[in-house]
Order: C-alpha cells, then sequence, then structure tokens
C-alpha cells in the first residue's frame, strides 16, 4: 500500500512492486585518460516505476481516482509517494492502465512512472510579474522665454526687426527659415 498525494488530495494505492531506475548519459568518444569522468557524463532525472492495482467501492470509486492521476500528470504536478519509500518532488511521467485479467468491479490494474524534479532555490526573484517596458516619463517643458506669434501672410523678418527692435540676423537663428519662405501659420519668435 503507497499513498500519493499533491499535499491537498491523498491516493491510496495498492502496489505490488517498487522499482528505483538512475540513468546516466555518457559520451560515446574517447575520453583521455586523466581527465575527469565528471566532464563527460550528465546525470539524467531518477525515475520510480510502480506496478499494481487501483482499489475502490465500485468502478466510478476507481475511475475518479485514475481520472485524478491522469490530471496530475497533465498538469505536471510536484506529488509525494509514501510507500516502501517516501520521495519528495516527483512528477507522474508514464501511466498505464490494463484490462488484462478481464477486468474486475473494485480494482483496475496500473502501471505508473514518477520522475524526481530537483527543484533548487533562485536569487531571482520570480514573484514579480514583467509588466513591459515602461513608458519613458515627458519632462515639462519649461515654456520658452520671448515673444511668439502666428505668422499671416505679407509677414516679413524686416518689418518684424522694426516692430520689436530685433536684428533680422537674430529673427533668422530663432526661426530657421529663409527670408521669403516663412510659412503662413507656423509659430515664429519675435522678441
Amino acid at each position: 500500500m503507497g499513498v500519493l498525494s499533491d499535499g491537498k488530495k491523498k491516493l491510496k494505492l495498492f502496489v505490488q512492486t517498487e522499482e528505483e531506475t538512475a540513468t546516466n548519459t555518457i559520451a560515446q568518444y574517447p575520453v583521455q585518460r586523466g581527465q575527469p569522468i565528471i566532464d563527460h557524463t550528465q546525470a539524467e532525472s531518477k525515475t520510480w516505476d510502480f506496478e499494481g492495482w487501483i482499489q475502490g467501492k465500485d468502478q466510478k470509486a476507481i475511475d475518479a481516482t485514475y481520472q485524478q492521476l491522469l490530471s496530475w500528470q497533465f498538469y505536471g504536478n510536484l506529488l509525494t509517494w509514501n510507500g516502501a519509500v517516501h520521495h519528495p518532488n516527483m512528477i507522474i511521467s508514464e501511466l498505464h492502465k490494463s484490462y488484462d485479467d478481464g477486468g474486475m468491479t473494485n480494482a483496475l490494474k496500473f502501471t505508473m512512472s514518477l520522475t524526481w524534479v530537483n527543484l533548487v532555490k533562485s536569487s531571482a526573484n520570480t514573484a514579480k510579474k514583467s509588466q513591459g517596458p515602461k513608458s519613458p516619463v515627458k519632462k515639462a517643458s519649461a515654456p520658452k522665454k520671448g515673444t511668439y506669434m502666428t505668422v499671416k501672410a505679407g509677414n516679413t523678418y524686416w518689418a518684424w526687426s522694426q516692430k520689436y527692435n530685433v536684428s533680422v540676423a537674430q529673427l533668422r537663428a530663432w526661426n530657421k527659415w529663409p527670408d521669403r519662405k516663412i510659412p503662413v501659420g507656423a509659430k515664429v519668435r519675435v522678441k
């Protein structure tokens, strides 16, 4: 008998066998003597295989237990196994049901593989969610000093220079338009 739990819900499973497998992927190319072997091998996840029976008072209870196992597998829930041994941080990697004995009214034969997840602590703050790029803050521009007016047909730098006692060269420097191409409707600085 064993119990599989996600911390909220517990399922009791009748397990006949529990097997543990630890696999390494080892490089298939030659390794020079004296070199660290650890550089040429990679540990894979540990896997525990179970075979047994899902038992219940009727087929509806058995189906509910199996559906919970399928849901945990689909959503990748972290589970804890308490059976012959205790294993935390497990995910269901394979799940099979079988009717090879013709089926029973109060039990269902199953096999399942649990794969261990190596959880580590990170210094990164994962609680904050990205809110996307921030918009630049627009600074309120200080009002430009001077006197401005809207250009009307017939306005010239020379006329403004006489009216506001400013040189034509200064008016050209402030406004950047050639003398004969001052656009009507534009704002110009005149003092």
